[in-house]
């Protein structure tokens, strides 16, 4: 699945020391997939608290969506480098086509695995039989070994393992006694188990990994022997579309489910990822250099398709100019490498242009400090993640005793952006018209670092708040401004819906 944000962040990722060796819980974030029949996804990695679980760096949760009054999934090709593509199925169905000739496709209890390398592109469409879509979508790093491999892709249909009240599928590593063949390049775990109401299973798990448990359907609680000699447990009850995570240590995990209808559940694991990664858009290197080299030779092959162009964007025009980035010489082996990716076969649609890179060079973040996280879970589990202040006229908040939140009208810009300290952590854009009367609102996006802390929500409806206060109409044009008023119809702004 390509990520569709149109000024996707650059996100800084490496393993972090846990807190304290008990259950944390990870909240999601929604994210539109594109227009304004958009396909929603849930994403719980990365965001701002945990950014890796082993080498498992990007987790997109779906449906189950109505594939008619969405349109379902419709991505056409679009490249990767440094990772392995993961696709599981609930229900539905995913055609796959890639540049390594592989047509193949995605149905429920079956893994696609895709490996990039150096570089592959690939397309997924739901298929026309499709009526109802859910499954999940992961991304894996792949070590400095083995990032600049060839592409390639495997297909395997894991054995249905069944116990007391539970239904379990082994699609990477081993679990229960079943062992995947699937190739991966660091230690990895991924399995989906299903519990009738009431059931619990009982599962010996690798103290040497890091684990992550989605809830997909239902609730469960989760209880985790973590180090032998621990005297207590660590216990929690993790609610749907949360994602728990476990320190390494923990040698044994019960999973009882809570709700009338049982639950289904993803477990990840894998060994805690030592490297330190760059992700942004469908890339990830090491550095800004990298990504933005990866940036320019999809453009190029794209150019050579008679699609898009080579120079870009006038953000990258502008950061040559100041001698940021600099014009490759086409005798150099920095030059544009244009058949790097290569293009699926038989393609209905032309391949996605690259978004723009920053107009300034991508600065790495630092994750935050344990103490610092652990402040910040604290206050999701007491405020709840969605949590909007009760006076959006206000320009800022304290989050904790070590930030503040802040939003500002930058009207230069055309936007409202919401910044945590200093750092922008999000913006929502808008197009001005009828002599500026009107603000058509398109486009709204937090940077996934910041991701799980509703600052969506905040941004919004101050942004909202201080438009109608400067007496202009507003037009959600954008999914997730159209949803916020759907679910806010209190709100006293006026509203022209499109």
């Amino acid at each position: 699945m390509s990520n569709a944000e149109s000024h996707p962040a650059e996100t800084v990722c490496e393993a972090l020391p846990a807190a304290a060796r008990t259950i944390e819980i990870l909240e999601p974030r929604d994210v539109p997939l594109g227009g304004l029949r958009a396909m929603n996804v849930r994403r719980t990695l990365p965001q701002r608290s945990r950014s890796l679980i082993g080498a498992w760096c990007f987790l997109d949760h779906y449906g189950p969506d109505d594939v008619a009054a969405t349109g379902g999934m419709n991505v056409p090709a679009h490249p990767h480098i440094g990772l392995q593509t993961v696709s599981w199925l609930f229900s539905g169905e995913i055609e796959h086509r890639d540049s390594a000739g592989f047509h193949a496709f995605v149905r429920p209890g079956e893994l696609n695995l895709m490996t990039a390398g150096h570089g592959i592109s690939h397309s997924e469409r739901s298929s026309a039989a499709t009526t109802t879509l859910h499954g999940a979508q992961l991304w894996v790093v792949l070590p400095e070994r083995a990032r600049g491999g060839p592409k390639g892709f495997e297909h395997y249909a894991p054995e249905v393992l069944r116990g007391a009240g539970w239904i379990a599928q082994v699609f990477l590593g081993s679990l229960l006694g079943s062992r995947s063949p699937v190739t991966t390049h660091t230690p990895l775990l991924g399995a989906e188990i299903r519990l009738e109401p009431g059931a619990s299973i009982d599962l010996d798990l690798d103290p040497a990994f890091e684990h992550g448990v989605l809830v997909d359907s239902g609730s469960a609680s989760l209880t985790a022997a973590i180090d032998s000699g621990a005297s207590e447990p660590s216990r929690s009850g993790v609610g749907k579309d949360r994602l728990a995570y476990l320190p390494p240590g923990a040698n044994r995990l019960t999973l009882t489910a809570h709700d009338n209808d049982g639950a289904r559940l993803l477990l990840l694991g894998g060994e805690p990822f030592a490297e330190r990664i760059v992700m942004w858009w469908n890339f990830i290197g090491r550095d800004h250099d990298e990504v933005a080299r990866a940036r320019r030779d999809w453009q190029a092959q794209i150019a050579g398709a008679g699609v898009g162009d080579v120079s870009g964007t006038d953000a990258e025009a502008e950061a040559t100019a100041a001698g940021e980035i600099r014009d490759p010489d086409p005798a150099s082996p920095r030059a544009a490498e244009t058949d790097r990716f290569g293009l699926p076969a038989d393609e209905p649609e032309p391949p996605l242009p690259a978004p723009p890179l920053p107009t300034a060079r991508l600065v790495p973040r630092e994750n935050p400090s344990p103490h610092r996280a652990a402040l910040h879970s604290d206050r999701e589990r007491r405020t709840g993640s969605d949590h909007h202040s009760s006076h959006p006229q206000e320009d800022t908040v304290t989050d904790t005793p070590a930030e503040t939140i802040t939003v500002r009208h930058e009207p230069d810009s055309h936007r409202f952006a919401v910044y945590v300290d200093d750092a922008l952590a999000g913006f929502t854009e808008y197009r001005e018209r009828q002599g500026g009367s009107v603000f058509d609102f398109v486009h709204t996006e937090v940077d996934p670092a910041f991701g799980g802390r509703g600052l969506g929500g905040t941004l919004v409806s101050r942004a909202l708040a201080e438009t109608t206060g400067l007496g202009k109409t507003i037009v959600p044009h954008c999914p997730f401004v159209a949803a916020w008023l759907r679910k806010h119809p209190e709100f006293p702004g006026e509203v022209s819906w499109p």
